[in-house]
């Protein structure tokens, strides 16, 4: 359902917006993991060591993808809140064509380079067959991963974040039976996985696919049409390849961290996994906060409504603090009850609460970096956003060394708190100079 974001009470428009995408991240979270815990209870800890090491390279990818496809998204929601939607149309024609020629380099380069990433993140011997296997079959799935990531964008930029929802609870449900098939009963070890994996993220591409040539009448092609709009292909490529470097660099950041943690052995290790785990499903609803701020300002801005914009940027700094103060508080609180669900060991769920309830006091700041990150990102304006992340490249690839050997592996905990800190007061900064205002160019 196509959402008009220029009309209608700010907190309504955005509640309802963020809904949808909150439910989508912890689905997104259990898609996941369950790779893992198949192969981890049918085939082996080799195996599940193998789909593990895949992650860092894997990640880098999907980071890419995620960064283009957001430039995709800023420029259909500025058109559209400017009520212009012929370029609506050649937007998303222009943003395909990007889609499908990034897919296919990403898998092609990815399938060359899978040996040498595995190498670099230092893939032990006895698994990297397994894991150059699970790599190589994922990698081919690059392009269906590229072409959902960019319905996704064009979906949630028209204000329609239910679809990829429903698109991706039932591909999840597929998943996991296409999993518990090819593992379980087939035996194809990590190949079964990367498999469901790869076959459940096509399915996902053809179904929006498929709903946005059916339902959204404004944007189906013809065969006179004009596939390539230059203007808007270097609009898409000006906001997304910022974002999308800086999404792939926090992702290499955080290998350079975890190198950090490895050297603590690994009880370090698992009460790091923990802590991180207990994180990413907390703050899920921060982060669809942010992305439907930054849709919403987004539109706003393509109508040049700019009081609007801002009263979207004040309703969306008030319900993140909100969430963010809440959700610290309870994980604070039983950050001993909720590691012990993943781990009894009494040495890994004390170290799992010292970094889980670190992390969770500055909450309130990630939860407004997401906000301002978004929203920068909406107007055009990326350059902060590419200097927000790299603040938090810096900590977690200097700090967390100068730290550690400061304090120990407690010093790294703090190593990220002070890249969220920098990276919010850039934002902050940023937003109260209005320059964001003259960054719009398309509408």
């Amino acid at each position: 359902m196509v959402r008009n974001m220029t009309q209608g009470k700010p907190l309504q428009v955005m509640t309802m917006f963020a809904i949808p995408l909150f439910i989508g991240n912890i689905f997104q979270q259990i898609y996941n993991m369950v790779d893992s815990i198949v192969v981890g209870n049918y085939v082996g800890a080799g195996a599940l060591a193998a789909v593990g090491a895949c992650g860092g390279a894997f990640n880098l990818v999907i980071s890419l993808i995620t960064g283009l496809t957001g430039g995709t998204s800023v420029v259909l929601a500025q058109y559209f809140g400017a009520g212009n939607k012929e370029m609506v149309r050649k937007t998303f024609l222009s943003a395909t064509v990007v889609n499908l020629a990034a897919g296919m380099l990403l898998t092609i380069v990815g399938i060359l380079l899978t040996k040498p990433l595995l190498l670099i993140l230092g893939t032990p011997a006895d698994i990297m067959a397994d894991a150059r296997m699970y790599l190589t079959i994922m990698f081919l799935g690059v392009l269906a991963n590229c072409l959902y990531n960019g319905m996704a964008a064009v979906l949630r930029a028209l204000g329609d974040s239910l679809t990829p929802l429903v698109v991706l609870i039932v591909c999840s449900l597929f998943n996991v039976v296409l999993d518990l098939l090819f593992v379980a009963r087939c035996g194809w070890g990590v190949a079964g996985v990367a498999a469901a994996t790869v076959l459940s993220q096509l399915i996902s591409a053809i179904a929006c696919i498929v709903y946005v040539l059916v339902r959204m009448p404004m944007l189906r092609f013809y065969r006179n049409d004009t596939w390539i709009q230059k203007d808007v292909v270097l609009e898409i490529i000006r906001i997304g390849i910022p974002a999308a470097l800086s999404t792939s660099g926090v992702s290499v950041s955080v290998m350079f961290m975890q190198r950090a943690i490895n050297g603590y052995g690994s009880g370090v290790v698992a009460a790091y996994t923990i802590a991180n785990r207990g994180e990413q499903v907390g703050l899920c609803l921060g982060y669809s906060i942010g992305m439907a701020v930054g849709t919403f300002c987004g539109q706003n801005i393509g109508a040049r409504n700019f009081e609007r914009v801002k009263r979207g940027m004040h309703i969306g700094y008030l319900i993140s603090v909100t969430y963010a103060l809440v959700i610290a508080a309870v994980m604070i609180i039983f950050a001993e009850p909720l590691s012990m669900l993943f781990n009894k060991d009494p040495e890994v769920v004390r170290i799992a609460v010292g970094c889980l309830r670190v992390t969770m006091i500055f909450a309130p700041v990630l939860v407004l970096v997401f906000v301002f990150q978004n929203f920068l990102r909406s107007a055009g304006d990326v350059s902060p956003t590419v200097w927000m992340s790299i603040t938090e490249i810096l900590a977690r690839s200097v700090l967390a060394f100068l730290f550690s050997w400061l304090w120990g592996y407690y010093g790294i905990w703090w190593a990220t708190p002070v890249g969220w800190l920098a990276s919010l007061l850039i934002g902050w900064l940023r937003y109260r100079t209005g320059k964001w205002k003259t960054m719009q160019r398309i509408a």
